[in-house]
């Protein structure tokens, strides 16, 4: 028969909420998960600012969109070595490195081929980033770290004893 439109409606809110409690209860794992993340955000961070950087150093050569794509490099690989809005920087950093993979955004380089093969390996370990979360190490678990939650002890009706 199908579904009704009321069911329909109360399914969209669930997996909404669902989807909204996700993220806006991120986890953010210490020990060696949370090494493991700071190395990632280094790695992508890293990359992203040095290519910034050396972009923006050869600003006379280049086009407005590719000093836009350049600075945002640089803000979003800033922004993943401190480990802040990591969602917004892992997004912005793996539709950086899509574009430069697909030849969408012009790159100066030497080596093409070279720079394509970074620039995925950056998009698909920010993805990476984007699903897994900034770790205990970082200034996002500072602002949205670890809550202890304090459930107080629920009290006995005079049914339940008997």
């Amino acid at each position: 028969m199908g579904i009704r439109a009321r069911d329909r409606t109360a399914y969209a809110v669930t997996c909404l909420s669902i989807l909204t409690q996700r993220s806006t209860f991120p986890t953010f794992p210490d020990g060696v998960p949370g090494f493991g993340l700071i190395l990632l955000r280094a790695t992508v961070g890293g990359t992203l600012l040095y290519a910034g950087v050396s972009h923006l150093l050869a600003w006379q050569e280049l086009r407005m969109v590719t000093l836009v794509v350049a600075a945002m490099s640089v803000i979003c690989g800033v922004m993943l070595l401190c480990g802040l809005f990591n969602w917004l920087a892992s997004s912005l950093s793996t539709l950086i490195g899509l574009g430069v993979a697909v030849a969408l955004i012009p790159v100066p380089g030497l080596n093409f081929s070279s720079i394509k093969v970074w620039a995925a390996f950056t998009a698909v370990i920010a993805m990476a980033l984007l699903c897994l979360g900034p770790g205990a190490y970082s200034l996002d678990a500072r602002r949205y770290g670890r809550r202890e939650i304090i459930i107080p002890a629920r009290p006995h009706a005079p049914e339940d004893q008997l």
